[in-house]
């Protein structure tokens, strides 16, 4: 049985995933370690002669708590955070159960009761993988402007391992980290990350980079083939640097620069696409702050910054596709208007 989320009946504290737990191998009771042999016996010694079980009980009584408990801290949130005030993590509406089994009563290998403990002193429960959103940075850590890991996590939603660690290396070492996403998206990366006025600036100059070269392949359809038609037949004769330097000599300024032009928008597009991996995640970092820190000093009296910040952060996906689906579009339209000619 899992028991993160639980509270140890001794000390009143939620377990955590690292801790140490015992449990009771007559009613199930889990205690700490620590809070077991200072007591000397089960906290519900008392009852176990009227046939008391911790599961049971278990059932009813967190039906009664309106609270959310994180599956990944144990730490208790209001019933309407959707992401842990503590780490971070996602909250869902019941308890993830692990499918782990406890061991029959006496099959601990000399630990009380019924649980095995691994090498590191841990209860094996409890020190399964699990995910981390914060990449192991503490949700207190200051991350500039009054701003905590926790909040930033809370507003980023989406990947919240790689950018925490990714904000708090730019905090602590100013380094950051090649975004390939972004450098393949560009600005329909920023859309998608809710930075709408860059993200829209980029877009444009992107899908407007685009849509000229389209119009020139279109306008200029005959311009190329011919071109291409030279090319081949260079590459067979073997002469290629003669016959090709033949061609453009034949040529205006004007047939020129069309020729060249796809190669100018090409290195142009792998220009920005280079500058956006190394620059996104510190504009991302800068935005998530600026966005966290007008949040909290807008919230108004009585309402719960953490909960804004859950429903405003996040991604923007239909907006993300929407674009992709347009630069698609541009970028076939030659290929289907040549078709039709």
């Amino acid at each position: 049985m899992d028991y993160i989320g639980h509270k140890c009946p001794v000390c009143q504290k939620y377990f955590h995933a690292d801790d140490d737990v015992v449990v009771c191998p007559d009613c199930g009771t889990p205690h700490h370690r620590e809070c077991y042999e200072s007591l000397g016996h089960c906290h519900n010694e008392n009852l176990h002669a009227q046939g008391y079980d911790y599961q049971e009980d278990t059932n009813k009584t967190d039906e009664k708590d309106g609270m959310k408990i994180c599956p990944s801290c144990g730490h208790a949130n209001d019933s309407n955070h959707f992401f842990c005030g503590k780490c971070g993590a996602p909250l869902s509406p019941a308890q993830n159960a692990q499918q782990q089994q406890t061991p029959p009563q006496g099959a601990g290998f000399g630990v009380p009761f019924g649980q095995q403990q691994n090498q590191q002193g841990g209860n094996t429960a409890f020190n399964m993988p699990f995910m981390d959103p914060l990449a192991g940075v503490d949700s207190n850590t200051d991350f500039g402007d009054g701003i905590t890991a926790g909040e930033a996590a809370k507003y980023v939603k989406q990947n919240t391992p790689y950018f925490i660690r990714v904000f708090n290396n730019i905090k602590t070492m100013n380094k950051s980290k090649f975004n390939f996403a972004a450098a393949l998206f560009t600005g329909g990366y920023l859309l998608y990350r809710k930075m709408y006025k860059l993200g829209a600036i980029f877009a444009f100059i992107q899908l407007a980079l685009l849509a000229v070269e389209t119009y020139f392949t279109i306008a200029y359809n005959a311009l190329y083939t011919e071109f291409l038609t030279v090319y081949s037949q260079s590459m067979s004769t073997g002469f290629f640097m003669s016959d090709i330097s033949k061609y453009m000599q034949g040529l205006d300024a004007t047939q020129l620069l069309v020729l060249y032009l796809p190669t100018l928008v090409e290195i142009a597009r792998i220009v920005m696409m280079i500058v956006f991996g190394i620059c996104t995640n510190r504009m991302y970092f800068k935005h998530c702050k600026k966005q966290i820190k007008q949040i909290k000093e807008s919230a108004k009296e009585g309402e719960n910054p953490e909960t804004i910040l859950q429903t405003k952060g996040g991604v923007n996906t239909g907006l993300a596709v929407s674009l992709m689906v347009t630069y698609l579009i541009i970028m076939y339209l030659p290929n289907i208007i040549t078709g039709l000619m």
